[in-house]
């Protein structure tokens, strides 16, 4: 919330903002909603590379072109492959405060994979790149409490992959013996939150053995196929 002193015709500082981290991120998902839709399309229209880390790219883009075409005033910055002091693994996306009286920390964090017939897809979940896993280890966003994953279908059909990872997780539970993490809560599993155009958005609650809290994950299954 913004105190009465900030003129309605300016971007507000950092100091008049009073919101907590939860409505940082209430933002930042009502954003993605809002615009994650519009990306099948605009990638299809430039017909542009498969490659998992350009698609990021132009993932970002769009976003940044969303903010600029909205007209209002979003005091959040989009960017590729945010380091942290803690990790050398990057996510794919993070999200800043614009300000100068924060540290650039990303206050929020999305991981990105492509489900295809070329790409190890079981890489959604687990293995050294591990989406999921990386968020569990606290490999990727120890900081933070809620991220999300991008997943890029580029073949068969979304509902298909969510099938196939929950399938995955479902494995996990029953024949994982790694005890350094924990698969086994049904939380674990994505339960589907909204469908929107040419995306189904998910919901998941990860367990973090090293720390012995969770992280929520926002999963967005976004069907970048030709549909000419």
């Amino acid at each position: 919330m913004l105190r009465d002193s900030v003129p309605s015709s300016q971007p507000p500082k950092s100091t008049d903002l009073s919101a907590k981290q939860d409505m940082e991120v209430s933002l930042i998902l009502s954003f993605v909603d809002n615009h994650v839709p519009g990306f099948a399309g605009y990638y299809r229209t430039l017909k542009e590379s498969d490659k998992e880390n350009r698609i990021s790219d132009l993932l970002v883009h769009h976003f940044e072109l969303c903010k600029d075409e909205s007209g209002g005033f979003f005091p959040f910055r989009f960017s590729k492959n945010p380091t942290q002091k803690e990790s050398t693994k990057e996510t794919d996306i993070g999200i800043f405060v614009r300000t100068r009286d924060r540290k650039p920390v990303p206050i929020f964090e999305f991981e990105a994979k492509r489900f295809s017939e070329t790409s190890n897809n079981k890489e959604y979940v687990s293995g050294i790149r591990g989406g999921i896993e990386r968020f569990k280890r606290s490999d990727h966003s120890s900081h933070l409490k809620v991220c999300g994953m991008f997943g890029y279908v580029q073949s068969r059909t979304s509902a298909e992959w969510i099938s196939n990872v929950n399938n995955w997780i479902d494995d996990l539970s029953k024949n994982n013996t790694d005890k350094t993490i924990d698969w086994t809560d049904d939380e674990e599993k994505l339960t589907t939150i909204a469908s929107l155009t040419s995306v189904e958005k998910l919901y998941s609650l990860n367990k973090r053995e090293s720390s012995k809290d969770k992280i929520a994950l926002w999963h967005y299954f976004v069907d970048l196929m030709n549909k000419n």
